[in-house]
């Protein structure tokens, strides 16, 4: 009995993955918005429907469970599906020690932690590079 009920827990806690990836897995297109720091004034947009830049950046929000920073902001993504929001993500890039991402997952605020290469790839977008 016991070992069903090991092999179903592994099952159950192998399959998928995230509730983010699960969330965004059906998003199609991609709009990051770029702030001059901690302010609304838009300074660059950068738009994506290819699917390996969609799935870079869902991996780069699917990371390590952050702490919610009181640092400001330095833009948003949002995630769309066929024309629709799928998840709002304001992110911090440009202060070491406080790049992280913030998004409301089933009305509970969650932040992961940005990696450096989240960070450098941000960096890039907005200083006008292209690519993923």
């Amino acid at each position: 009995m016991r070992i069903f009920l090991l092999a179903g827990l592994i099952i159950v806690t192998s399959c998928g993955g995230s509730v983010v990836s699960k969330k965004l897995a059906v998003a199609d297109s991609l709009v990051i918005t770029f702030n001059i720091p901690n302010s609304d004034s838009v300074i660059k947009t950068v738009s994506t429907t290819e699917g390996k830049a969609i799935q870079k950046f869902i991996s780069l929000v699917d990371g390590k469970k952050g702490e919610l920073y009181k640092c400001g902001y330095d833009g948003n993504m949002v995630f769309f599906s066929k024309g629709e929001i799928v998840l709002p993500v304001i992110f911090k890039y440009t202060e070491e020690g406080c790049c992280h991402f913030l998004f409301d997952m089933d009305n509970k605020v969650m932040s992961t932690e940005m990696t450096i290469e989240g960070a450098e790839l941000l960096k890039s977008l907005v200083e006008g590079k292209e690519w993923y």
